[in-house]
């Protein structure tokens, strides 16, 4: 669970009070702190090891502080909480809100179905239009409707019932109702994985240390490169244990429990091929300057929309994530006393025709735009504002600028993307609406 930073337009005190109001902290060093919680319903744990905590070592000897990654100061090195229960097992707000309201006679879940219009009278919603495998259905909204399908899904809602860009809705034969930037400034995470190969002996195997598996990322570091004049930090370093690249992949379950593979996976010879011990680092890039965006394909609610994330767009982004990799590199090989046990040694790909020497920012361009992937952190998309703000789809009420008793409720309000996973954002972004839903209607 990672707060992040970056989201204070939905205001400090109250935001933080649904941080605190969703968790259910079970980790010994951070219990008792003005930063957590022990009585919410969703369990926040950490389960360290040897080699995460010589990670987090490594990085103080370095010169970083130690962190709470989850308090108001987050760049340095820290243990990485997650939504992990006392069985091991991940926890979800579908298993600790939704699953425990189901009896509840004024809920009704319906699974496979999809929406398909909402339905807007001068200005004002006035019902939902689905699709089930019975067919069209159709109901109507007395009160408010709440859009909370992500930063994909809740833009294409929208368009489909004609808020968002008058021109393109017009290219697609959309009657537009209201003329929004409904889809721009879609932002995501990006990451790409180096590996650490260590000393045959000293690995970890997780089933030494959890009954029921491992969090697999353990511990985290967020630094600032220096490229940018921000507060912020603009890199998280994330430690995972070993993944392991066999010639059948195996069960996801087993994923993380090999603490061997193959360094580096890339290259073409027999030798390099060969299975070692260690474990990876996943160098992200925080606060991405390529700016995506989601349109229609067409007015067919079943079309999947059209994803544009423009990675790698503004090179800034590239040489954000090379000196990332510098970073990790550093951490790895300053011979720490907290890591010199291990005997690390740094991995990165490799593009196989390259001229350039392997450490050269030429060569890491050329590996970043090879091998940097998403971390699936999509948000942005229906942005939060002020009503003046020709930028924003929502207000600070979350609600649809222009029209009655419609709000979005998502990652897709937040008018940036956080400084860390959008996980616990995205839960408090819940919490907040709920809030501001009960205190709009007393």
């Amino acid at each position: 669970m990672i707060l992040g930073q970056r989201l204070v337009v939905l205001g400090g005190a109250g935001r933080n009070s649904c941080f605190l109001k969703t968790e259910n902290c079970k980790c010994p060093k951070l219990v008792g702190s003005k930063f957590h919680n022990v009585s919410g319903p969703l369990t926040i744990s950490h389960r360290g090891t040897p080699l995460s905590d010589a990670f987090v070592d490594a990085g103080v000897e370095l010169g970083f502080k130690r962190v709470d990654v989850n308090s108001g100061d987050i760049i340095g090195f820290g243990d990485l909480p997650m939504t992990i229960d006392e069985d091991g097992k991940r926890t979800s707000v579908a298993r600790t809100n939704v699953h425990p309201a189901m009896e509840r006679s004024n809920l009704t879940v319906l699974c496979n179905a999809v929406v398909t219009k909402i339905n807007i009278e001068d200005k004002k919603v006035v019902g939902v239009s689905f699709r089930t495998k019975e067919g069209d259905k159709f109901v109507r909204v007395n009160k408010e409707a709440i859009v909370s399908g992500g930063a994909v899904n809740s833009p294409q809602i929208l368009m489909l019932s004609g808020i968002g860009p008058k021109e393109h809705l017009r290219e697609i034969g959309i009657d537009c109702i209201a003329d929004l930037p409904v889809g721009k400034n879609l932002q995501d995470h990006m990451n790409i994985k180096v590996k650490v190969s260590i000393k045959e002996g000293t690995e970890v195997h997780t089933d030494e240390y959890y009954d029921s598996g491992t969090n697999a990322a353990e511990s985290v570091a967020f630094l600032k490169t220096g490229l940018e004049e921000s507060e912020a930090p603009d890199i998280q370093i994330s430690h995972f244990l070993g993944e392991s690249y066999p010639a059948a992949p195996p069960p996801s379950v087993h994923m993380y429990k090999d603490p061997k593979f193959f360094v580096p996976p890339f290259d073409t010879t027999r030798e390099e091929r060969m299975r070692k011990v260690g474990f990876m680092l996943y160098v992200c890039l925080l606060h991405p300057k390529s700016i995506g965006a989601i349109t229609l394909k067409s007015k067919d609610p079943l079309d999947p929309p059209i994803i544009e994330p423009n990675y790698l767009e503004d090179h800034g982004d590239v040489k954000t994530l090379i000196q990332g990799i510098h970073l990790a590199k550093r951490v790895i090989e300053s011979e720490t006393k907290a890591l010199a046990p291990y005997e690390c040694k740094f991995h990165c790909m490799k593009m196989p025709d390259s001229t350039h020497d392997e450490w050269s920012d030429e060569h890491l361009e050329q590996v970043v735009r090879h091998y940097a992937r998403t971390a699936f952190h999509p948000t942005s998309t229906c942005k939060m504002g002020a009503r003046e703000d020709n930028t924003a789809v929502v207000d600070p009420q979350l609600r649809v600028l222009g029209i009655q008793g419609l709000r979005v409720v998502d990652a897709s309000i937040m008018p940036n993307v956080t400084s860390g996973n959008t996980n616990a954002p995205a839960i408090m972004i819940g919490e907040k609406g709920a809030d501001l839903i009960k205190n709009g209607r007393q």
